[in-house]
C-alpha cells in the first residue's frame, strides 16, 4: 500500500474519531432532567394506554423543545400522593401541577411560573350544600365530603367545619371514584376542579349511561388556584443544576405561553 494512500486512510480516521468524539461530549453536556406528573387529572395531566396526556403535558412538552440542546426531561407518571411523597422523601426533582402550598409542603420550593389558573368548586346531591356550611346545626349530620387522595383545596371556612364536625373528609383514588361513590350516595360532596370534573361526568355519561348524572349540582365555588411544577426545596448534590433548570424553565414556559396566546403552537 503506498504511503499517499495510507495517508488518506489516516487522515479520514483522524476525522471520524475527532467528530465521534465532538458528538459524544455534546451529547454528555446535556443534563437529563425527570419531572413526576399526576397519572389521574384530565384534562390537564393524565395517563391513558402507557401514554402521559393533558394540557400542561403539552405545554412542558413544548418548553421541553426548546431546552433540548441543554436538558432532556422526561415527564413520569404517578399516582399524585406517591409524587408529593416522593419529594417529601427528597426522591425526586419536581412535580407536576401542585398549587402554591408553602406551609402545608414546606419541601416545595421554589415553584415554576403559572401554568393556568384553576377554578376548584364543589359539586354536590341534590338536596346537599357546603353553602353556608358553619351555620348548620350542631345536631345536623356532618356532609361527606370526597377529594382526590393527596388533594388539598379546602377553605378556610371547610377547614373549620371539618374540624368542628360539620363535614368529613373522604379522600379517593380519583375523579371517577369519587363521582361513582357520589352517584351511590356514599359521599355528599365533591371538591376539585370544575373542567376536570366535567370532563369525568361526560365520560361516565358514555361509559355508564344509567348513572342519573343530573342529581349533581355544582354547589359553590371554592378557590381559584394557579398550577404549577413544583421543585424539591433540599439543597442536593444530586441536583447542582436545579436552579439553572428552574430559571431556564420558567423563560422557556413564558415563551410557549405568549405564543399560545398568540395562537402559535411550537412544532
Amino acid at each position: 500500500m503506498g504511503y499517499k494512500v495510507l495517508l488518506v486512510i489516516y487522515c479520514v480516521a483522524v476525522l471520524v474519531s475527532s467528530t465521534l468524539f465532538a458528538q459524544t461530549t455534546l451529547e454528555s453536556k446535556v443534563q437529563k432532567v425527570t419531572i413526576l406528573v399526576d397519572d389521574s387529572y384530565p384534562p390537564y395531566t393524565y395517563e391513558s394506554n402507557g401514554y402521559l396526556y393533558g394540557i400542561y403535558v403539552d405545554l412542558v412538552r413544548q418548553a421541553a423543545r426548546l431546552l433540548k440542546d441543554e436538558y432532556e426531561i422526561e415527564l413520569q407518571p404517578v399516582p399524585w400522593k406517591r409524587g408529593v411523597a416522593a419529594l417529601e422523601q427528597g426522591a425526586a426533582f419536581a412535580l407536576m401541577p401542585p398549587y402554591i402550598h408553602m406551609k402545608k409542603r414546606p419541601f416545595i420550593w421554589p415553584y415554576s411560573i403559572a401554568l393556568q389558573e384553576e377554578a376548584v368548586v364543589a359539586f354536590c346531591n341534590q338536596g346537599k350544600t357546603l353553602v353556608n356550611v358553619l351555620s348548620r346545626p350542631d345536631s345536623a349530620e356532618p356532609i361527606n365530603v370526597g377529594l382526590n387522595a393527596g388533594f388539598m383545596i379546602l377553605d378556610a371556612a371547610l377547614m373549620e367545619a371539618q374540624k368542628r364536625g360539620k363535614i368529613k373528609v373522604w379522600e379517593n383514588r380519583n375523579i371517577r371514584s369519587n363521582i361513582m361513590k357520589m352517584s351511590k350516595q356514599r359521599i355528599d360532596c365533591y371538591i376539585n376542579d370544575r373542567l376536570s370534573t366535567l370532563i369525568g361526568l361526560n365520560n361516565i355519561r358514555h361509559s355508564d349511561p344509567s348513572i342519573r348524572l343530573e342529581q349533581f349540582i355544582e354547589d359553590k365555588v371554592i378557590l381559584r388556584r394557579t398550577a404549577h411544577i413544583g421543585y424539591l426545596r433540599e439543597k442536593s448534590k444530586k441536583y447542582p443544576f436545579k436552579y439553572d433548570f428552574i430559571n431556564k424553565m420558567d423563560d422557556a414556559l413564558k415563551i410557549v405561553l405568549e405564543r399560545q396566546e398568540d395562537g402559535v403552537k411550537l412544532q
